[in-house]
């Protein structure tokens, strides 16, 4: 039987007192029906539990559990939930995160009760990060984020109209591309808003760990970038012009502010992905270094960023 949500929790090497935090989280949520909640859990190479009935104590929720033996980062176990939901809806948790409130799933109910089906539901969520002096902030993302897959659900059949799945040789930016896809090409996003997820804090995440150099990641941007192009190009999608235009200016203040780990590689990705999307460079390249300017002014994003270095950029572009 179909459930209403199928909810896949990717999880490396957490251990049992870990996944129970997250799978507590969707244990005690209140006034749903659970038996339209599936949840799909994923080992990615790491930590094989020993005994999955120690999580029977979860009265709620009956958990489908699967190991893969080689570790190929979290949008491939994704992918391989999705391929074994059968949920009407996706959501996606992260191992060391946990919903906000115990409402968080009846949010959602509702609007699927009180408005129909949508495409994709967007809801907010909470960022939690640690300061210089060990303290803790939180931050609350905006209703229109469009790059994590915190707090949305995906309805099934329209992933699958569109032919939509994570890449499965992408560990980091997996989000981006699946996300910022799933959104674009929609026709029918309903927000909530209501904040329902939190993004806990975990020093050793692939994001916030020091030595994953993630912003500094470039290569890997770019070719995830390569990717989200060629789709939207298969779909013949009216605004890839504009998409590819933003790209190169927000590519501009990335390699302002960090330097590619991999200077080669980066050179090899943007080669390539000028080079298929040539019709694209020759439309905007004129317009490349004034709007990396008004940037710079009037984007808030961007405010006062430095563009001296904006012709340089233009001209590493052309000559590659």
């Amino acid at each position: 039987m179909r459930k209403l949500v199928s909810i896949i929790v990717p999880y490396k090497n957490e251990r049992e007192s870990q996944l129970s935090v997250v799978l507590s989280s969707i244990n005690n949520q209140v006034g749903i029906d659970f038996s339209q909640v599936e949840v799909i859990l994923i080992c990615d190479g790491g930590y094989k539990l020993k005994d999955i009935s120690i999580f029977n104590i979860f009265d709620n929720i009956n958990i489908k559990y699967y190991y893969n033996k080689q570790s190929k980062g979290p949008g491939f176990s994704r992918q391989f939930g999705m391929n074994r939901a059968i949920g009407q809806y996706y959501m996606f948790m992260d191992a060391d995160d946990q919903f906000h409130f115990t409402g968080s799933l009846l949010e959602f109910f509702n609007v699927v009760k009180d408005s129909g089906n949508h495409e994709v539901i967007i809801a907010r969520y909470i960022e939690q990060y640690k300061m210089q002096d060990g303290s803790f902030r939180y931050y609350t993302h905006p209703q229109n984020d469009w790059k994590a897959s915190y707090g949305k659900w995906f309805h099934a059949d329209y992933i699958k109209k569109i032919g939509l799945s994570w890449l499965s040789n992408l560990k980091i930016y997996e989000d981006t591309y699946f996300v910022g896809l799933a959104c674009e090409l929609s026709t029918d996003i309903y927000y909530k808003n209501s904040v329902v997820y939190i993004w806990l804090c975990n020093s050793n995440s692939i994001v916030r760990n020091p030595k994953n150099q993630f912003h500094q990641q470039l290569h890997t941007w770019v070719y995830m970038n390569r990717n989200y192009f060629q789709f939207l190009r298969n779909k013949k999608f009216s605004l890839l012009q504009k998409d590819f235009n933003k790209y190169l200016v927000e590519l501009y203040f990335k390699e302002s502010n960090y330097k590619p780990v991999d200077k080669n590689e980066y050179d090899i990705q943007n080669q390539l992905l000028l080079k298929e999307n040539k019709d694209l460079w020759e439309v905007y390249k004129d317009n490349l270094i004034n709007d990396i300017q008004n940037y710079s002014k009037n984007n808030q994003k961007y405010l006062n960023r430095s563009t001296e270095n904006a012709t340089s950029y233009f001209k590493y572009l052309n000559n590659i």
